[in-house]
């Protein structure tokens, strides 16, 4: 029952106060009050306890597919409520591989459906929210939060960059160039600190699972997302686990899988820092790293040489700059006990990336990249948001 129905009110104001200082000098608990449009106290209505469990039908409706990956296709649905009301969200469908028994099947489910729980009390900014785990006859699905705005993969695509410049102004297409974003070999090439800035923003999703003891295990482009508020968002978490868990089994991707883990050594929580440090040097270069690679064993060549090479392979601006190539380098080493150790060393370091954003500020290099961000989404949308420093020129 609602408050319209308990008490006449000619429009319900947004205010609450705490009625008598007796009560309070008697020890009770504050009684709160709503106020009616003449200004009379009105007593909230008291519910009933509250039953002991609730049940009704959940519908989804599904609008597209958002993305598909070895374990899965992801979908935008449309849930229902009642009365007109309803909400986005992403569901993503677990394959059941063909050469798999139903066991097998369950099983794996099971432990998706652990670290789903362990990782939907979390609740981080940074890191996607998890609403539920479903099943469908035996099919399971996991219920996720939408996440309104583009992954890495599609933010960093060369011919959706050179469509923007088609269609904006000579003074944004150059505030972009020096600022955010020019062409790169294979991609996109981020400017350092804008870089930085999406890397800090991964690295306060994954503290928020290093403080558990998980292990993301899987940080791609792909699975970084940048909101159109320009905050960054961690998702695709179910090849996650817990160190605690014991021998690790591979379900990352390969091309950005820590070298150790490749040669299935026990996993670290420095696994991650190696993934979102070959992530960086990519932003930072507009290059795939190990683009040439064409067998596992290559792969794990190249990246054991990287730290050697990369000097040879960072932009001479990058080159210039001691604390970015410092940072680059130790999340890369080959060794995990040469890396950061985990997220918030990266970020808190010394030698971390916060360090760097300081570094910028002292000099006057610094900006707003968030919002740089969150106006680079607007004009790949189509929007016409105004820059706030454009528009003061």
């Amino acid at each position: 029952m609602s408050l319209e129905t308990t008490v006449p009110f000619y429009g319900l104001q947004e205010e609450i106060c705490v009625l008598g200082s007796a009560v309070e000098s008697s020890g009770q608990s504050l009684l709160l009050t709503y106020h009616d449009g003449f200004g009379h106290a009105q007593r909230p209505y008291l519910p009933p306890a509250p039953p002991t469990a609730v049940f009704w039908n959940a519908q989804y409706e599904v609008i597209k597919q958002l993305g598909q990956g070895a374990q899965g296709v992801v979908y935008l649905a449309k849930r229902a409520g009642v009365d007109g009301y309803h909400t986005n969200v992403a569901l993503k469908l677990f394959y059941r591989q063909p050469y798999w028994e139903l066991d097998r099947y369950v099983e794996e489910m099971r432990r998706v459906a652990k670290q789903a729980q362990m990782i939907s009390r979390i609740q981080h900014d940074n890191l996607i929210g998890i609403q539920n785990f479903i099943a469908m006859e035996e099919t399971r699905f996991l219920v996720m939060e939408w996440v309104d705005g583009l992954d890495l993969a599609q933010l960093l695509s060369n011919s959706s960059l050179e469509q923007l410049h088609e269609t904006i102004d000579p003074s944004i297409r150059e505030h972009l160039n020096d600022v955010t974003v020019t062409a790169g070999e294979d991609h996109c090439r981020l400017k350092p600190g804008i870089a930085v800035d999406i890397l800090r923003g991964c690295l306060a999703g994954l503290s928020s699972l290093h403080s558990e003891g998980i292990v993301h295990c899987d940080l791609k482009p792909a699975n970084i997302m940048v909101k159109r508020t320009g905050t960054k968002k961690i998702i695709d978490v179910d090849s996650s686990c817990m160190i605690s868990d014991g021998p690790f089994q591979n379900r990352g991707t390969p091309y950005y899988m820590a070298p150790e883990l490749q040669r299935g050594k026990p996993v670290t929580l420095a696994a991650d820092v190696a993934s979102l440090g070959y992530l960086l040097i990519e932003l930072l270069t507009g290059r795939r790293l190990f683009r040439d690679c064409q067998t596992p064993d290559q792969l794990l060549q190249a990246k054991l040489s990287l730290p050697k090479r990369l000097t040879q392979i960072l932009p001479i601006e990058v080159r210039r700059d001691g604390n970015l190539c410092d940072l680059a380098g130790k999340m890369v080493a080959v060794e995990p006990k040469d890396r950061f150790a985990d997220a918030d060393a990266v970020d808190l370091d010394r030698k971390g990336a916060a360090n760097y954003h300081r570094s910028l500020v002292k000099t006057n290099l610094s900006t707003d990249y968030r919002r740089e961000l969150a106006w680079w989404l607007e004009l790949m949308s189509g929007g016409t948001a105004c820059h706030i420093g454009l528009a003061r020129e």
